[in-house]
């Protein structure tokens, strides 16, 4: 028997028995009778087998149980309801009678009458032009309004040229005003004359103007596919005013067709292709949709799922093809297995 760090086999060829001493290590080997004696940090050894032992026998019961139980998942079933359809545009609000003022005589500005926001009826002066011939002397030049309105914009400043082709003003009647959509030609059929329009400005985010289509260009743009309509709103207060940017809702009709959750509406990136993960055997499926009107929190769907379908609409983002799951209603949804 060897003591601390030193090293000895009494026996180079193991016949029989060998003891065998490290430091902090001490063990009796006896080939022929197969027995062995540990001590020391082989005890410890042994503790830590045991430890990742239980561990990896712990995991694996964790995953079976899951696999199992499945992910818990919120769900809707695909329901049939009714939606109204609305078509959406934008553009920018003008005046129902709107004109560019122009000087019938060349010259400089020497003044403007009216300031920007002023009213200004039909035939009076707008602004002075001297007319700056050499050799003459002329009375300044007043240039008229055309149509009574509010001087919506001045373009020159004083001393500036004048010319009958460069703009001084324009004058906007707001009484009324208009907005002018342009309507691509699948919704051709569905918008008409007369049919009330929803209108929304930034300037006033909880209010809503209502006007109706006074004008339908009978003729579709080749190269935008699109026709022209023509809103007029009333604006009796002067809330509206030209340049303003515009929201236009049109309602169009209502139908009764399958939808889901908005929640439940997912998107590949890349393609931008719909799809949305349904619950059948118990397995996460994905499923791609072509989808219709989004109205609030609903989307139709028109291809990809059947009524009753459960969707998943919370939880997604873990999911797989395949990944076991187990439903739970979401709040308000009874669902019948």
């Amino acid at each position: 028997m060897l003591k601390n760090s030193k090293f000895q086999i009494p026996n180079s060829k193991f016949q029989n028995s060998e003891h065998i001493s490290f430091n902090h290590w001490s063990f009796t080997c006896l080939l022929g009778s197969g027995r062995f004696s540990f001590g020391g940090y082989w005890r410890l050894f042994v503790v830590w087998c045991l430890v990742l032992g239980i561990s990896i026998l712990a995991g694996c019961g964790k995953k079976l149980k899951e696999k199992e139980t499945g992910i818990p998942v919120e769900v809707s079933p695909a329901q049939e309801k009714q939606l109204q359809e609305i078509l959406k545009f934008t553009g920018d609000i003008e005046g129902k009678d709107q004109v560019k003022v122009f000087s019938k005589v060349p010259g400089k500005l020497i003044e403007y009458k009216v300031q920007e926001g002023e009213s200004i009826k039909k035939e009076d002066a707008i602004a002075l032009i001297d007319r700056d011939v050499t050799g003459f002397k002329f009375e300044p030049a007043p240039v008229e309004a055309p149509i009574s309105g509010i001087v919506a914009k001045t373009y020159l400043d004083r001393g500036d040229n004048v010319s009958p082709q460069i703009p001084i003003a324009v004058i906007a009647n707001i009484d009324e005003v208009k907005v002018k959509i342009e309507v691509a030609e699948v919704d051709y059929p569905k918008v008409k004359l007369g049919q009330s329009a929803k209108v929304t400005v930034d300037a006033y985010p909880d209010k809503e103007f209502i006007g109706k289509i006074s004008k339908l260009s009978t003729l579709i743009d080749p190269n935008t596919r699109t026709a022209t309509a023509e809103i007029i709103i009333p604006n009796q207060e002067h809330l509206l005013v030209p340049g303003m940017f515009a929201r236009i809702r049109i309602f169009v009709g209502e139908r009764k067709t399958l939808t889901i959750p908005l929640d439940g509406l997912l998107r590949m990136p890349g393609t931008g292709s719909f799809y949305c993960f349904k619950v059948e055997n118990g397995k996460a499926k994905k499923v791609f949709l072509k989808i219709g009107i989004i109205q609030d929190n609903l989307v139709e769907v028109k291809e990809g799922l059947n009524h009753g379908d459960l969707v998943i609409v919370s939880g997604q983002g873990i999911l797989e093809e395949g990944t076991s799951v187990k439903p739970v209603s979401t709040p308000g949804v009874e669902i019948k297995r």
